[in-house]
């Protein structure tokens, strides 16, 4: 098991983005997998549909109106696509029944909400949505939640914005100043919570099924990024100051040492000075170096953070050591992904027979003719038969996992009966009901002829 980053900055303009890269490449491990030129965009302005074979790099370029297609293996762009605006972030929405790439959302700087099918390159729907730039988008669980410069944030339910409805789900207010991450916890659909970050120095927690505003915490610095423990036990923000504060999301009650959630009732917490550097990660050079993302890794032992000198570190949380510094970039760090992989499974042999290229990004709304039309490229692969299930062969192992769970001291307790044990003691059995059979007979007769000598 390996877990891969894929990382970009803002760029370099100064020098035509020359030394503008991306790279892609293992955190736990030196091994580098592949680089991309020219591979720049705003913070949060890169998605990925995966990692190896098909999948794609989509890049919104910063300062032009272009999305820049990479192929995994290939350093150049393979496709260029012209926009109707420049776009400021991007995401991919998950199709709901295969978890493949479905929706590619896109935040605007003039604050609207644009959302494209990739498989058709049909522009669905644009929505107004922010007054002014949109800083970052998050998709979760049937919701599209964006933030922008305006301090706002606007969520909507998939099936609302691909349809005429113009009234998005819920819109947050309670930021002074803009927004600048987002992070939706990944829980059961009725308990998800939202988690916004602005340079309002707060982050604000709020509750997507009640629609209100949780826990807020006061950090002592502008914040820049966030990302979370992949059990939510706490929260990692990268601070306007160069470093990463830690807020634990729970703990133990001072009177019954029981761990109990942190806030909650709309209950605003301010983080104290953390002179003994306990919740505070100092790698990064301290002063004028904001960090701009951060990302934890999927076991969350180690987090990914990036500055705006570039600096790519992989970090212990146990330790807060400096495991690895990966390349440096032309620019502040703008994008940091993790994906979870197999050892050895990304390799470029399959370039050759890969669907190299998206479908052209429509500047103009789908019409009715379009939607009768709607053609799809996809690549079908050979369907891998469904083994079916060998009942015998499932009962025996979950019989040697019992057996082997109620064993620990290594001596069998499992009772073995053979058929002569078995036969002997219904033949027991039977003459015991037939003893007692006869005695309740008895009794029952004599009961009744005490009844009819009293009568």
């Amino acid at each position: 098991m390996d877990e891969l980053l894929f990382y970009n900055s803002v760029g370099d303009p100064s020098k035509k983005h020359s030394t503008s890269f991306g790279f892609l490449s293992s955190i736990h491990s030196s091994q580098h997998i592949g680089q991309y030129r020219q591979c720049y965009s705003n913070v949060n302005g890169t998605a990925l549909t995966g990692v190896g074979g098909e999948h794609k790099v989509i890049v919104a370029c910063k300062g032009k109106a272009l999305i820049q297609v990479y192929l995994h293996g290939k350093e150049s762009p393979e496709q260029t696509i012209p926009l109707p605006e420049e776009i400021s972030c991007l995401e991919i929405f998950p199709h709901p029944d295969s978890q493949r790439s479905w929706l590619l959302v896109a935040g605007a700087v003039s604050g609207r909400l644009y959302v494209w099918e990739l498989d058709s390159g049909l522009l669905l729907t644009v929505k107004e949505s922010h007054y002014q730039s949109v800083g970052v988008i998050k998709c979760s669980k049937g919701y599209i939640v964006s933030g922008g410069a305006d301090s706002r944030i606007v969520v909507w339910k998939v099936l609302d914005i691909l349809s005429d409805s113009h009234k998005p789900y819920a819109i947050f207010t309670d930021h002074t100043l803009p927004i600048t991450d987002i992070c939706i916890s990944s829980g059961l659909i009725n308990d998800m919570k939202l988690w916004s970050v602005s340079t309002d120095q707060t982050v604000r927690c709020y509750d997507l099924t009640s629609l209100a505003l949780v826990t807020t915490f006061v950090a002592q610095h502008p914040i820049q990024s966030i990302a979370a423990d992949p059990a939510f036990r706490c929260l990692y923000i990268g601070l306007a100051n160069g470093t990463i504060r830690m807020i634990n999301l729970f703990q133990a009650s001072p009177q019954t040492q029981i761990w109990e959630q942190v806030g909650g009732f709309g209950k605003i917490i301010t983080l104290k000075d953390d002179t003994d550097l306990r919740e505070t990660f100092t790698n990064h050079q301290i002063g004028e170096n904001p960090v701009t993302k951060v990302a934890v890794s999927f076991d969350g032992t180690q987090i990914v953070s990036g500055d705006s000198n570039g600096k790519v570190l992989v970090l212990d949380v146990a330790t807060k050591q400096t495991v690895r510094t990966l390349k440096q970039l032309a620019g502040p760090v703008s994008n940091l992904k993790l994906f979870r992989l197999e050892a050895n499974v990304v390799n470029n042999s399959a370039l050759k027979t890969a669907v190299r290229t998206i479908p052209v990004l429509k500047r103009n709304l789908v019409e009715d003719s379009d939607l009768q039309k709607h053609e799809v490229h996809r690549k079908f692969t050979d369907s891998q038969s469904v083994q079916q299930l060998n009942l015998e062969n499932f009962l025996d192992t979950v019989k040697s996992e019992q057996r082997w769970f109620s064993n620990f001291t290594g001596v069998d307790s499992t009772v073995k009966q053979t058929k002569e044990n078995v036969r002997s003691e219904l033949e027991e059995l039977k003459e015991s009901y037939a003893s007692m059979k006869s005695k309740y007979d008895a009794l029952y007769d004599e009961h009744s002829k005490l009844l009819m000598n009293s009568k």
